[in-house]
Parts: C-alpha cells; structure tokens; sequence
C-alpha cells in the first residue's frame, strides 16, 4: 500500500507506505499529523483511512486530469486540421479514432482510492466493493471539512 497525504495548510503531498508509522510533520509548513496504516487496508481494500481515521471512499482513474484536457484538446485540434486540409468528410473518422484511443487508454488504468474527508490517495490495494465513483451528495456531508485538492 501506498498512500499520499495533502497537507491542508500549504497543500504540499507526502507519500507513505506501509512502514510508516506514528507521528509525522508537513515538510514545508511544520504541521503534524498521524499516520496510522494497522488495520486501514486488508485484503478486500481500504476500510480506514490511515490519516483521518474516515471509511468513505471514492475511486478515480489514475490519470493526471490536466493531461487528459491537453490530450483532448489536441485530438480537436487534429481533426479540425485533417478537415481543413484533407477535406471535411475525414474530421469525424479522426475524432472517432482518438475516442478510440482514448477508450483503451481508459481501460488500462488502474483506480485509485481516496478519503473523502482528507483526499487521501491509496494506491497499490485492491478495490473495495462498497467503493464507487465520485459522489456529490456524500462529499458534501465532508465539505466544510475538506480540503481543496490541486490536480496531480
């Protein structure tokens, strides 16, 4: 298991493993917190968090989002351009394509587990069941807890 903490003051994220244990600092803004991983993750997944001690979670693609905009914007990018200098009949093959692409790229990566409290991401344990996709109406139960989570 590996698990990667935001610091809720400065944002800075610090990853731990399994052999981590105890009490620890951030690194740029001196704030501690506790890391915990005993009993968080068993062979089903991860049913506590090892840093705020909370069992709601959600599961997301392992993707850099910001990558994932670049990329579409570029497949857009493409096809207008084939369009523009091939011939209109070709932008939606090429846009269809990348779509494609995009659909077996999507399927190779893996989900990641994060704490809906702390935004908290687990990595390297098996999916939970009870694990689903992002959900509004839970995360707003931890909003005014929550820290704003920058995009990685």
């Amino acid at each position: 298991m590996r698990a990667k903490r935001y610091c809720p003051e400065c944002l800075t994220a610090r990853e731990h493993t399994e052999s981590d244990s105890g009490d620890f600092a951030c690194g740029k803004c001196r704030r501690s917190y506790g890391f915990h991983p005993e009993g968080a993750a068993g062979a089903s997944g991860v049913s506590r968090c090892a840093f705020c001690g909370n069992r709601a979670f959600f599961l997301q693609k392992d993707f850099d989002q910001r990558l994932g905009c670049l990329i579409m914007a570029a497949s857009l990018v493409l096809a207008l351009f084939v369009g523009w200098r091939f011939g209109w009949i070709w932008f939606t093959p090429v846009l269809l394509s990348t779509v494609v692409i995009d659909w077996i790229v999507a399927a190779r990566i893996h989900p990641v587990t994060i704490c809906y409290r702390c935004d908290a991401e687990y990595r390297g344990v098996p999916i939970h069941a009870r694990h689903k996709p992002y959900d509004p109406h839970v995360a707003e139960r931890y909003a005014e807890k929550k820290t704003v989570r920058r995009m990685r």
